[in-house]
């Protein structure tokens, strides 16, 4: 992951960080002028479109930030409840990798064609988390196993966190 990577990732941080800047902002000035009902409800869906623009970012940046995420669900104490609720979604059902993904992965790793490790390989994951998803597959003694396969690029995408971000990996 270059340069170009790092600094497109800040700018869509960046980017995001200010368009929900200014939509509370222009909220802050419209709510002057309605009943107390109204305001309310005005700023719990402004919550709850701004989460979704949060989570949307997070699930596309991937890694540590699906982390952050996760996190802020558990923080009550911090968010308002509707970012509460849309970033749990991250505490268990972010998007699955495409399976070409997944079985390009196995592949590389174990330098053998699918065909040739699995009798059977579920293409529906059992769970997907912020680096890896589980795959339930048969080998072909038989034997049911589970498969962990790290999603393609997880580690340069940390890595990149944790150099850029001043935190020493050592």
């Amino acid at each position: 992951m270059g340069w170009g990577t790092l600094i497109t990732r800040r700018l869509k941080v960046f980017s995001l960080a200010l368009f929900v800047y200014f939509d509370y902002k222009a909220v802050q000035k419209r709510v002057q002028w309605v009943s107390t009902v109204k305001k309310n409800a005005i700023w719990a869906k402004t919550h709850e479109r701004n989460a979704r623009r949060v989570l949307k970012l997070m699930i596309e940046l991937e890694g540590l930030w699906v982390k952050m995420g996760q996190y802020l669900s558990t923080r009550a104490d911090v968010l308002p409840e509707p970012y509460i609720e849309v970033l749990k979604q991250l505490q268990d059902s972010l998007p699955p990798r495409p399976l070409e993904e997944v079985c390009g992965t196995i592949e590389k790793e174990l330098g053998k064609p699918m065909r040739q490790l699995f009798a059977t390989f579920d293409v529906d994951p059992l769970a997907t988390a912020s680096i890896a998803q589980v795959h339930r597959a048969t080998l072909e003694d038989g034997r049911e196993v589970v498969v962990k396969v790290q999603h393609d690029g997880i580690k340069e995408i940390i890595l990149e966190v944790l150099f850029f971000s001043g935190n020493s990996v050592l």
